[in-house]
C-alpha cells in the first residue's frame, strides 16, 4: 500500500502528470493532473506510490535548476523530466504506462475524444465495415496448422 498523498505531495505529483499530459492547445482535453486522477496513478504505481521518483525527480531538478519541479513553469518542466528521463532510463516507464491508462479511461477524456464517456461493454462500440480485400492472400494459403 502507497503512502498517502497529502495534499502537498498532490500537488507535486499532479505537476508530473500535467507535464507527462499537458492540456490540449484548443482547450478541448484538460491536463492530466487537473483532471484529479492523481490518487488513482499514485496507487497503481506499487507500494511506494512514486514517492521514490518524485523524491528523485524534485533532487534532479533542483540539481539543474536550482527549483523543486513543481515550482518550475511549464517549458522548463518539460526539459528537466525529458533531462531527468534521459539520465535514468526507465525511471519514468511503469508512471507513464499507469497515467495513460488512467487518463484515457476518464470519462471527460473519452467524451473530448469523441467517444461516451463509459466503458466499452456491455454496449459495445459500432465498427465501420473495411475492406477486407487485403486478406485474400492469407485466406489463399489455407491453414497452417495440423488437425490432431
Amino acid at each position: 500500500m502507497p503512502p498517502p498523498l497529502d495534499p502537498q505531495l498532490a500537488t507535486r505529483f499532479a505537476a508530473v502528470l500535467d507535464t507527462l499530459l499537458p492540456a490540449h492547445p484548443n482547450g478541448g482535453v484538460a491536463a492530466a493532473g487537473s483532471l484529479g486522477i492523481g490518487p488513482e496513478v499514485w496507487e497503481r504505481c506499487g507500494p511506494s506510490g512514486w514517492a521514490d521518483g518524485l523524491a528523485a525527480l524534485d533532487a534532479f531538478s533542483r540539481a539543474q535548476t536550482g527549483q523543486a519541479f513543481a515550482d518550475l513553469p511549464g517549458a522548463e518542466r518539460e526539459a528537466v523530466l525529458r533531462g531527468f528521463d534521459a539520465a535514468d532510463p526507465g525511471a519514468l516507464g511503469g508512471l507513464v504506462f499507469h497515467t495513460y491508462a488512467v487518463y484515457y479511461q476518464e470519462p471527460r477524456v473519452m467524451e473530448a475524444l469523441g467517444l461516451e464517456g463509459r466503458a466499452p461493454f456491455p454496449k459495445g462500440y459500432a465498427l465501420e465495415t473495411g475492406d477486407l480485400s487485403g486478406l485474400e492472400a492469407v485466406r489463399a494459403r489455407g491453414p497452417r496448422y495440423r488437425e490432431i
